[in-house]
């Protein structure tokens, strides 16, 4: 007899599908089949139309003794089982059957029936059964599991997703403020200029020049929607327009032209990035056009595993032993240290008469993309 909790009638319709013995499930006081599965169907010869409907006594040859104990079952909630007595004669169509109590709130509704055909196979057939049945209900139970499981994951993964998007907007609101000041910082300066003599204001010129290439990269970040990557284009365009303001004006000859691929750098870079391809470009416009006149070109490109920065003007060029010591002479002891602090190396070629070509490999920060974090796209 089974010892398994009474089931639902969801649970038990689920399970008269793929039950591979015969199974019925009746309704109310008079036992009236409701529902029977595929295996009840061809133990009867009979088609679903022709049983459901019926009182389930109908179809027992010798209903009596069975009757008694579906009454029981209904009256007490309790399962239960019956056999018919061996020696019977003629041989019924079925020698047992097993009874579960379909429960609702508050009281029986029915009945499901299990029927089991040949006496020698009662026990084996009905410990099998019985596993089928309780193996089908823990299958529910691990489903319900995994779909509360599921549910947990999804809204864990929600809460990190808000909590990434709030961190980005946090960044962009700083990187904002901080693009403000910076610029504030910068008008201070122009004031200064604007005050001492022309012989003086070099230095100013340059490190107004500097401020504002770090104002770019954070005017960037806050109107960047990835926030783990800078795109190297918009930021060389900026940083070409930031020289052409401060160091150029309207009426100048000189003109910055940017060729630049789709790659990104990440921010811990993009400061000395920034500052590096500025300092090129002021040396630039310092020594390489005397008569006001000329173009400086800043391409950035992809080349394997490293992106390839070169800075080439038109202008008057250097005689090859100066070009060996370039960095000293054209004021670009910066440039060489932001290629250290970068990982990079630089070459630089020069002709006199013919320009200058200062080219720099760096390292492409290639990382991964894990859970929580965006990706940066180096292509």
């Amino acid at each position: 007899m089974p010892t398994s909790e009474p089931i639902s009638p969801a649970q038990a319709r689920f399970l008269f599908e793929h039950a591979p013995l015969p199974m019925a499930a009746v309704e109310g006081s008079n036992h009236i089949v409701r529902y029977i599965n595929p295996a009840f169907c061809r133990l009867m010869d009979l088609a679903a139309v022709d049983i459901i409907g019926k009182p389930f006594c109908d179809l027992l040859p010798e209903p009596d003794d069975c009757v008694a104990v579906l009454d029981r079952v209904y009256h007490s909630g309790r399962p239960s089982s019956y056999s018919t007595p061996e020696g019977t004669e003629p041989p019924p169509i079925f020698t047992s059957y097993s009874m579960w109590p379909l429960i609702t709130e508050v009281c029986t509704a029915g009945i499901m029936i299990q029927v089991i055909e040949a006496e020698s196979l009662h026990g084996k057939t009905l410990a099998m059964n019985e596993a089928l049945l309780l193996g089908s209900l823990r299958q529910h139970e691990l489903t319900a599991a995994a779909d509360s499981l599921n549910g947990l994951l999804q809204a864990e993964i929600r809460d990190r997703q808000q909590r990434e998007l709030d961190a980005l907007m946090l960044t962009q609101e700083i990187s904002h403020r901080v693009k403000n000041n910076l610029q504030i910082v910068g008008l201070l300066i122009d004031a200064e200029i604007s005050r001492i003599p022309a012989e003086y204001k070099h230095g100013y010129v340059a490190t107004q020049a500097r401020i504002g290439a770090i104002s770019k990269l954070y005017d960037l970040i806050s109107q960047s929607s990835r926030g783990s990557s800078i795109p190297v284009d918009s930021y060389l365009r900026q940083i070409a327009d930031s020289m052409t303001a401060s160091l150029l004006g309207n009426a100048s000859g000189i003109e910055f032209v940017v060729q630049a691929e789709a790659l990104s750098i990440d921010p811990d870079r993009a400061v000395p990035f920034g500052l590096m391809v500025n300092e090129l470009g002021t040396n630039a416009v310092k020594h390489a056009f005397p008569a006001g006149i000329g173009r400086v070109t800043i391409v950035a490109k992809r080349i394997d595993d490293q992106m390839e920065l070169t800075v080439v003007d038109n202008g008057v060029g250097m005689p090859p032993k100066v070009a060996a010591v370039a960095p000293g002479r054209r004021g670009s002891d910066y440039v060489a240290i932001f290629v250290r602090q970068l990982g990079g190396t630089m070459a630089v070629s020069a002709v006199e008469g013919t320009g200058t070509l200062v080219r720099i490999r760096l390292p492409l920060l290639e990382l991964a993309s894990p859970v929580g974090r965006l990706p940066r796209s180096t292509h």
